[in-house]
């Protein structure tokens, strides 16, 4: 029993820290990847031996990752949380025959919140996967921005069609994984998943 839950607490600590990578470095890293193929001439002074020069890099990078998330996780996954609302999906969906969404929401988080019953391992398999969502989000969004905007003679340039086509479908990837990961988070907090009444510590 010692060992499953020194297994279970190690499986939980990786989940979180792979939260946070997902969540807050890796965006703004691939952000800045992505700018320097789009803008190279951007980049031309960065000298990856300046430790100085790394860590300003490092700085912009956990910055504009950290906006491109807020972004995504206050507007976008917001904007596509209400548009499943109206179709009256679970997670939360309308109390009543009158759509009241920030009253439906209010109360479907603060129950998500106030249950201390639901298993940490379960609440982290949401948090990562929503954080892996938010990642593609990203890369797609980015994707399309520097098709747009770019430097003459760079990848984006020379092959818009196939990055243009790629963003598309990995931003249909993370629309269909928000679906699924807002129904799971739904079972997760009202417990109608299959066997969810048993005890799970």
């Amino acid at each position: 029993m010692a060992e499953e839950d020194r297994s279970a607490g190690i499986i939980s600590d990786l989940s979180r820290n792979l939260e946070a990578f997902f969540r807050h470095l890796l965006p703004g890293i691939f952000i800045l990847f992505a700018a320097n193929a789009a803008y190279p001439s951007w980049f031309r002074g960065v000298d990856p031996a300046s430790w100085e020069k790394v860590s300003v890099l490092a700085a912009v990078a956990f910055a504009v990752g950290n906006i491109w998330f807020a972004f995504n996780r206050y507007g976008v996954h917001q904007f596509i949380d209400y548009f499943l609302y109206l179709l009256k999906s679970p997670s939360p969906a309308p109390s009543t025959e009158q759509f009241r969404y920030l009253d439906d929401l209010g109360r479907y988080v603060a129950e998500s919140l106030y249950r201390a019953d639901t298993p940490r391992r379960a609440t982290s398999h949401v948090a990562l996967r929503a954080s892996a969502i938010f990642l593609l989000y990203t890369v797609a969004e980015v994707g399309v921005l520097f098709t747009l905007y770019h430097e003459p003679n760079t990848v984006f340039s020379r092959h818009p069609f196939l990055i243009m086509a790629a963003s598309a479908g990995l931003f249909l990837v993370a629309f269909w994984q928000n679906i699924i990961t807002r129904r799971i988070d739904h079972f997760v907090v009202t417990r109608k998943a299959r066997g969810c009444n048993r005890e799970h510590r």
